[in-house]
């Protein structure tokens, strides 16, 4: 994929993704924003902040108008691998990821993929390729497909191995893959190397983009009534200070909810652990090609099938009693077609147009 193709579309999943998280569940998703809150706490130990300098490195590199000499772009690739596993950073991006399937903030959310050697005693953290597989995965299960394909799609496994295991030589510009373990023999031309290295870069900026829009949304601090991890719901204040610090504080004696708590839990039961998911009546299905474009869109949708219509007019009539009809729009009942909710409401859709006016608005990217 070119990388700017790349820039574009990532920017629009993750306008969605985080649009719909911080709808789903507030807190949690500003909880995300940070990663490594366990360990050391204090100054100078934070590898999210390594990450950031590596990045910078990078950019810096990068933009020498100068060729770069052999020194500086084996310089280059090592800063490319080590921003690859930047886990400290992705965490949080796993964190925003589980919020659909209602899962609670995880403070060490990639402690599954970690292994303990008995002897001699060590602890292996997962590496990029796995660390980047869990989050394709776990975009593929909330109905994220587009996002998952530019996961994975974010740093390549062949270069990020050459350079983890010096198993590949420099000739010119080009990125000569050895793979002595086996394996076919592979050149890499440096027009791919530099496409490799923008999109890298354009993921780890973007992230941090979506992430410190929602952090700047937070200053002033502000109370909100909802779930924080696996606590129950109550008010929290959050906030985030002018030198970058995030506070959760809550004086609550106990649990507390509201009107717009209670209709957004409804919502995201429906949504069955996805973004968007779809109910239809006995021996229905959906207008023809609507499944196709939203597949185009980047979604797989959840699809409910009602065992009655009698079931289906009660789920009707639960989402009028409950006001959970997305409030944007004017509701009109449709029977040509489908009933479909996101995290904002309910919504009948008839044609890929219409589900794309839906989703949430994207911020074009000015490309130099």
């Amino acid at each position: 994929m070119d990388s700017q193709d790349f820039l574009r579309e990532l920017n629009t999943q993750l306008t969605y993704l985080f649009s719909f998280a911080q709808k789903m569940n507030e807190i949690d998703t500003a909880a995300a924003l940070f990663g490594e809150f366990r360990g050391a706490q204090d100054a100078n130990w934070s590898t999210v902040d390594t990450a950031h300098e590596v990045y910078q490195e990078l950019r810096d590199l990068c933009s020498r108008k100068e060729p770069l000499t052999r020194a500086e772009l084996r310089q280059l690739l090592c800063l490319y691998a080590q921003l690859s596993e930047a886990g400290g950073v992705y965490e949080g991006l796993l964190n925003t990821l589980q919020i659909p399937q209602l899962k609670a903030y995880n403070l060490w959310p990639f402690k599954d993929l970690v292994r303990i050697r008995e002897k001699p005693r060590a602890i292996i953290g997962p590496n990029s390729n796995a660390v980047f597989r869990r989050l394709a995965t776990a975009a593929t299960e909330i109905g994220m497909t587009g996002l998952a394909g530019l996961l994975e799609l974010a740093f390549r496994d062949d270069i990020r191995n050459a350079m983890a295991h010096a198993d590949y030589i420099l000739v010119g510009g080009d990125l000569r893959l050895r793979r002595r373990n086996g394996g076919p023999a592979e050149v890499v031309p440096l027009a791919e190397l530099l496409t490799a290295l923008e999109i890298a870069t354009f993921f780890f900026e973007l992230l941090y983009s979506h992430q410190r829009a929602i952090a700047l949304s937070f200053r002033p601090a502000r109370t909100v009534i909802g779930k924080f991890s696996g606590n129950p719901p109550m008010p929290w204040k959050v906030g985030f200070s002018d030198d970058g610090r995030f506070s959760f504080s809550s004086s609550s004696p106990g649990p507390q909810v509201d009107a717009a708590y209670e209709r957004q839990a409804k919502i995201n039961d429906y949504l069955g652990g996805r973004v968007v998911a779809s109910y239809l009546p006995l021996g229905s299905g959906f207008p023809v090609g609507l499944l196709e474009e939203i597949q185009k869109i980047g979604f797989e949708v959840l699809i409910v099938a009602m065992e009655s219509v009698e079931q289906y007019e009660t789920l009707v009539k639960n989402i009028e009693k409950h006001s959970l009809w997305d409030g944007t729009a004017k509701v009109e009942r449709d029977d040509e077609a489908v009933l479909m909710i996101t995290a904002l409401g309910f919504r009948w859709i008839s044609t890929g147009a219409g589900f794309q006016s839906w989703l949430p608005t994207v911020n074009e990217i000015e490309v130099a």
